[in-house]
């Protein structure tokens, strides 16, 4: 019993150390060395300093991409959560020839890879004639952010006992009044990590937006374009790092908002 408690142990120590070192040591020296004095990402440290993040507020295309991709990342988490949750529904609440086809098409985005996507969406733009732009970023966003949406939204409708929308329904209430006051608040909690992971890959989104977005121009498109010249890397550094905070906090406050729901279920 001691020698498995000791190899948990170990095993433990392990797992967060390779976490720690392969996930988090790289965002905490992105952070640090966004303060660094000099252009290079390395030591001895050059003194610290902000105008980097002065530097970044005043880089017209810096903010532009970051105002498109900031612009296509919320259009599409709220197309994405209204029609994820309506897949959701159909995954779960009814039961229909041709259910395991529609849960398997809607899977069918999760797993392809983002390469074979792009290439895919790129060609379709091209077929039916839609010019590249940011319409169809947003569109090809939907195709892998709707499938994602609907998988965390069912798997906590799974849990919901559908009699308490009968219940509801008994009682006078209509489907959308039903939903609305018994399964909406049940499943807010799904529905804002939906929003959360929606909102981060299509703000992140490069392989496939690489492939449809035309002329335009999009925060991971900028990144991958300013990398190429050495002056533009402590600039992505403090931009990064700022988003990084920020994510952190959204975060925060999803958990916080979580919370409360969980307390106010439970009186």
């Amino acid at each position: 019993m001691h020698r498995l408690q000791v190899t948990k142990f170990w095993l433990t120590l392990y797992t967060i150390l390779i976490i720690g070192f392969l996930i988090y040591l790289p965002i905490v020296l992105l952070i640090v060395f966004s303060f660094n004095d000099s252009k290079v990402m390395s030591l001895p440290w050059n003194g610290f300093t902000l105008r980097w993040y002065k530097i970044a507020f005043q880089r017209q295309d810096l903010l532009e991409a970051l105002f498109n991709s900031l612009w296509v990342a919320v259009v599409v988490t709220i197309v994405s959560l209204i029609l994820g949750t309506m897949a959701a529904q159909a995954m779960t609440r009814y039961r229909y020839r041709g259910r395991s086809i529609f849960t398997g098409y809607i899977a069918i985005p999760l797993v392809m890879p983002w390469l074979l996507l792009g290439i895919a969406l790129l060609l379709f733009f091209n077929f039916v004639g839609i010019p590249l732009s940011l319409f169809t970023v947003i569109l090809s966003h939907i195709s892998f952010d709707v499938p994602l949406v609907a998988v965390i939204v069912a798997a906590r409708l799974y849990q919901v006992d559908p009699s308490l929308e009968e219940a509801a329904r008994d009682l006078g209430a209509g489907p959308i009044a039903a939903f609305r006051l018994v399964t909406l608040p049940i499943i807010a909690p799904a529905l804002i990590a939906a929003a959360i992971f929606a909102f981060s890959w299509s703000f992140d989104a490069f392989v496939i937006t690489h492939f449809v977005i035309g002329f335009d121009v999009t925060f991971p498109i900028w990144v991958w374009s300013a990398l190429k010249f050495a002056k533009n890397r402590p600039i992505i550094n403090a931009i990064s790092s700022l988003i990084i905070v920020v994510e952190i906090f959204v975060i925060y406050l999803a958990e916080r908002l979580r919370r409360g729901n969980d307390q106010a279920a439970l009186f």
